[in-house]
């Protein structure tokens, strides 16, 4: 009798747990298709979302007085033509100016001003999200930017038309847009609706625009940065 009851024990025991899996697993499945979904359609509504300008300025040891700015800093999420859950797309525009002034000691023998994004996936998805039910979902992982004009901006001045990355779960990825030369006390480089998509991420999606100027003399080398507020893709 002990026997019978301790079968009967197990093979109810057996088909709870197979009853809890076969629900446990389609609501794993639902909670992050929803997840991906909530996630969409904050994209869907997002407008065009202006930042504040950002200055920064410094005296090198040989007198010269370094001025970095940013300016006319927007990000526009879009929904993406994908329409899925697992890519974020938008547009950026930025332009960044560096001036040289004062009287310093050492001339200046180079210089350059860089302008770039900063890009942050808080989950990647790039080896697939398997479930054990014969789904899977994203099949790389990567982020593309284009947009950018391919022609020279003034002498010695450089853009990318075409840039693709890759970026890992908790990491910054830092992307370079464009660099110029300084052949005057004077350079900029300004884009305009850069076209950003970041693939295989599930979560939110952080940039930021980035800028820097450099300058090198015959005693020192100094560089400033300026960093736009942080929004959502």
């Amino acid at each position: 009798m002990e026997t019978t009851t301790s079968r009967t024990s197990t093979s109810r025991t057996a088909r709870s747990r197979r009853t809890v899996k076969r629900i446990a697993i389609p609501a794993v499945l639902s909670t992050l298709l929803a997840a991906g979904s909530l996630a969409f359609a904050g994209s869907a509504a997002a407008t065009p979302t202006p930042l504040a300008d950002k200055f920064s300025s410094t005296v090198t040891d040989d007198g010269w007085i370094l001025d970095l700015t940013a300016s006319k800093l927007s990000a526009n999420p879009v929904p993406n033509l994908a329409t899925t859950a697992f890519t974020r797309e938008g547009f950026v525009s930025a332009k960044v100016t560096g001036t040289v002034a004062g009287a310093g000691d050492s001339a200046v023998k180079t210089g350059y001003i860089e302008q770039g994004l900063q890009i942050g996936c808080q989950i990647d998805v790039s080896s697939g999200l398997g479930l054990g039910l014969g789904f899977s979902f994203g099949p790389s992982v990567g982020v593309s930017i284009s947009g950018v004009p391919s022609a020279n901006i003034g002498v010695n001045a450089s853009v990318n038309p075409n840039i693709q990355a890759t970026i890992a779960p908790g990491t910054i990825t830092t992307i370079p847009l464009g660099k110029k030369n300084l052949e005057t006390s004077k350079a900029s480089i300004t884009a305009e609706n850069v076209h950003v998509k970041v693939d295989a991420c599930l979560g939110p999606v952080t940039i930021r625009s980035y800028a820097q100027f450099a300058v090198s003399t015959a005693t020192s080398d100094n560089s400033v940065f300026v960093y736009s507020d942080p929004t959502w893709l």
